[in-house]
């Protein structure tokens, strides 16, 4: 039987691990509401903010951008203009791995927008993302994220099969 001290430390270790995962689920839970504030340049930095410094967002059917006033220029024009019409971004719940100072996950997220009687909502975007994530001064930060489009091309499903090393690290011992 583990001694006392092991016991506590492997305890520590896993409510550490437990902690991190709820962080990370906490960023990628915060860019729905976020992104559907984003109506200004001042909002659309608050939202870059969830990135490292030079984080990455490939949004695919759009173009990558680099770094935090990069990716908050991703949301001027057609975005700020979906926001008052009352667009509404869902994320799903994401896969986590964690590995120290970095994490990877992969999760769904669905845009919806209002149908012209402003009553009913169509999914207009359905995507997969890849998130990689990087501890920064003890604060998860996005350093990555790929979006694409869920239209079954060999990339997406490629980028999906993550899900393979992401579970089988994810099953308990």
């Amino acid at each position: 039987m583990a001694s006392l001290e092991e016991r506590v430390a492997q305890l520590e270790a896993t409510v550490a691990n437990l902690n991190d995962h709820i962080a990370i689920r906490q960023v990628i839970a915060s860019y729905g509401p976020t992104v559907d504030t984003a109506d200004c340049t001042e909002r659309a930095l608050k939202l870059a903010d969830l990135w490292t410094q030079d984080g990455v967002y490939d949004i695919g059917g759009f173009k990558r951008h680099t770094g935090r006033a990069d990716v908050a220029s991703a949301f001027e024009g057609m975005h700020f203009e979906m926001i008052p019409e009352g667009c509404a971004h869902f994320m799903g719940l994401p896969i986590v791995q964690v590995d120290g100072d970095a994490a990877t996950a992969i999760s769904y997220s669905a845009v919806f927008r209002p149908e012209t009687d402003g009553e009913h909502y169509y999914p207009w975007r359905i995507s997969c993302n890849l998130w990689t994530f990087a501890r920064v001064d003890g604060r998860w930060q996005i350093a990555a994220r790929v979006n694409r489009l869920m239209r079954g091309d060999k990339d997406t499903i490629d980028m999906l099969r993550v899900i393979d090393t992401i579970k089988a690290e994810a099953q308990p011992k």
